[in-house]
């Protein structure tokens, strides 16, 4: 709790958070990324862009850029991975959904959720079609690409009531 607190008093602006694009619903996108990307991101993005998400990656903005944007989000869809870790930056009663690979999940994000009073939930991705192949190219689950079952990810907002 005093790392999230020492982050947010370090890098959040109020100057920079009224000054942010007020962004109520992220998606952020791991497309620049080397790995844990999703394989059917556009069709991800199609379905999220309906009710209203915007696609972000975080990767050209600076610290305190990112900050602000989190601080304003109120729902925030990602694959596990370092742009979670501004999550830090949420307001209490932020809805985070994390999506992982079905061979690897990670707790570290639902900690810094539950220290912050965040909204947690996650969806495990699925074996896409060709997995022996998909294991051939991922020896290693914790940076292999994730495919995502858009039914299971509506269902969550549903039940989330993000959406």
């Amino acid at each position: 709790k005093k790392a999230c607190d020492f982050l947010r008093s370090t890098f959040l602006d109020e100057k920079a958070i009224a000054a942010s694009e007020k962004i109520d619903r992220l998606y952020i996108s791991r497309n620049q990324a080397g790995n844990r990307r999703i394989i059917n991101e556009d069709e991800l993005i199609g379905l999220l862009t309906n009710f209203g998400f915007k696609s972000v990656t975080l990767e050209s903005m600076s610290v305190t850029e990112q900050a602000a944007l989190l601080a304003n989000a109120k729902v925030i869809v990602s694959t596990h991975g370092s742009g979670l870790t501004n999550t830090v930056f949420c307001n209490p009663g932020t809805k985070v959904i994390e999506i992982f690979s079905p061979n690897y999940v990670y707790p570290c994000y639902w900690l810094i959720s539950n220290l912050i009073g965040l909204e947690y939930y996650y969806l495990l991705g699925e074996y896409p079609e060709g997995f022996c192949f998909h294991q051939l190219l991922y020896p290693n689950a914790r940076i292999e690409d994730i495919f995502v079952n858009l039914n299971e990810l509506l269902n969550l907002l549903k039940f989330a009531e993000a959406i």
